[in-house]
């Protein structure tokens, strides 16, 4: 007779999950509920804004591309003096401004009809969507210590990604139809949902604010202005060029992908689609677990080593799908490539307790921000470079690869020693007049050192 689950098996394991997830916090439930709001609108605009901007405003695509870089620009020059405001005003009430910023200025585009307003607009939604991210890491980065901050930045982004799933989902209809005014409505819908990741916010304030220190002005805030600029962090510097090589996999995935498989392999065309669902699928169910399982500093360079090198293979293993004979042979190595690009994906995701280590609390928000740059200058350059070179040189495949495992394999092989530990917080008077630093923890400034 085969074993039966014991009575409330099922029960007793959805309650030991909740309890991982910390799904008992109420901070834990507003923030998942957060990130699922915004996501979901955003899955919305991502798919139907191109129509509407190049169909209905009657803009070129490549016009459109130029306001977009022009965005990135702006964020690349703006992005750390918001996470200077941040440190100041608390991650929290910049997280809220920044999210009605947002609706503001997604809602614009519907009034947008000249060229010169469109990328206006997109300057200030490009600053403030690159900018909130980091925002939103510092704030979980005050309300969860170091052995939960990996479990809830696991959950958060695997939440984001089912959330942009169902966004892009729910944007099928008005793409069928190609209707202006449904195209119009998924755009304020992407404000609106700012507007409720606002409100949420809002309920979450009490216990933000006592882990921020918001309200008046703290010893903790008032010396964040004296701590030293990751530009003189070598440690930092090095982390936020990683990320921005590790962010080869978003590239790849969204821009040389889509073309690869449809103009340089015999796989069948559906494959595209039936490949990105799987790797979304993927990136949902093993974030968590990788996330808890690479949760200490030292276990985070050794997911960024072993990011770079899922990274590396699935490169290799993409050239070589495209000089497969058969339309099997080329289905198989494209699935193998896409298993090992979704395990890069998590291991980067899973390293990012490296920015958190590695910058001064009072600071946070400046320097995830700065952090955070890796993901524009990855928007910058890499459509270009990559683009470029990938779908016409079968050995630029070779060469991305080699150089992401080496960038990968960096904070492992240069951070040595124990975290730090930020005791104290920075005073100006230390922080001028320490060292630039070196390329250990021990380098960054910390009063105690």
């Amino acid at each position: 007779m085969p074993n039966r689950p014991p009575p409330g098996g099922v029960a007793s394991r959805l309650r030991t999950l909740a309890d991982t997830l910390m799904l008992g916090r109420r901070e834990t439930r507003l923030l998942l509920l957060t990130a699922g709001v915004d996501s979901f609108g955003t899955g919305l605009y991502s798919a139907t804004s191109i129509l509407f901007f190049t169909l209905v405003r009657d803009f070129s695509v490549t016009s459109v591309g130029l306001g977009i870089s022009a965005g990135s620009v702006c964020a690349l020059l703006i992005s750390p003096q918001i996470g200077r405001l941040a440190d100041r005003m608390g991650a929290h009430r910049a997280l809220m401004l920044l999210f009605l910023v947002r609706a503001a200025g997604y809602s614009l585009y519907l009034l947008a009809k000249p060229y010169w307003a469109f990328v206006l607009l997109t300057c200030l939604v490009s600053t403030a969507d690159r900018a909130s991210p980091a925002i939103n890491q510092s704030l979980m980065g005050a309300l969860f210590g170091e052995k939960d901050r990996a479990t809830i930045l696991g959950t958060v982004f695997s939440v984001r990604n089912a959330a942009i799933v169902l966004g892009s989902m729910a944007a099928t209809l008005p793409v069928m139809l190609d209707s202006p005014s449904l195209y119009q409505a998924c755009i304020l819908a992407n404000a609106a949902s700012f507007i409720a990741a606002a409100t949420l916010l809002v309920r979450m304030r009490a216990s933000a604010e006592a882990a921020t220190g918001t309200g008046p002005k703290t010893a903790e805030r008032t010396a964040a202005a004296g701590v030293r600029s990751p530009l003189r962090s070598p440690a930092y510097l090095l982390i936020t060029a990683v990320n921005a090589a590790l962010l080869t996999h978003n590239t790849i995935l969204t821009l040389v992908l889509p073309l690869w498989i449809t103009s340089h392999t015999d796989a069948p065309r559906w494959m595209l689609t039936t490949l990105l669902a799987l790797n979304g699928v993927l990136a949902m169910l093993a974030q968590i677990p990788v996330n808890r399982r690479f949760s200490s500093y030292r276990a985070a360079t050794r997911a960024s080593a072993l990011s770079g090198a899922a990274i590396g293979v699935a490169c290799l293993v993409y050239a070589a799908s495209g000089a497969a004979t058969s339309a099997l042979g080329a289905t198989a190595l494209l699935l193998l490539a896409v298993l090992a690009h979704s395990a890069g994906e998590c291991l980067h995701i899973a390293s990012t307790p490296l920015s958190f280590s590695l910058s001064p609390p009072q600071a946070r928000g400046r320097y995830l921000t700065f952090y955070n740059l890796g993901r524009v200058g990855q928007d910058l350059v890499g459509p270009v470079l990559l683009g470029t070179a990938l779908l016409h040189h079968t050995w630029a495949w070779w060469a991305v690869a080699a150089g992401v495992a080496t960038a990968g394999a960096l904070p492992l092989l240069l951070l040595r020693g124990p975290a730090p530990v930020w005791a104290t917080p920075v005073r100006a008077t230390v922080a001028d007049s320490g060292s630039p630093g070196r390329l250990t923890p021990q380098g960054h400034d910390h009063a105690d050192q």
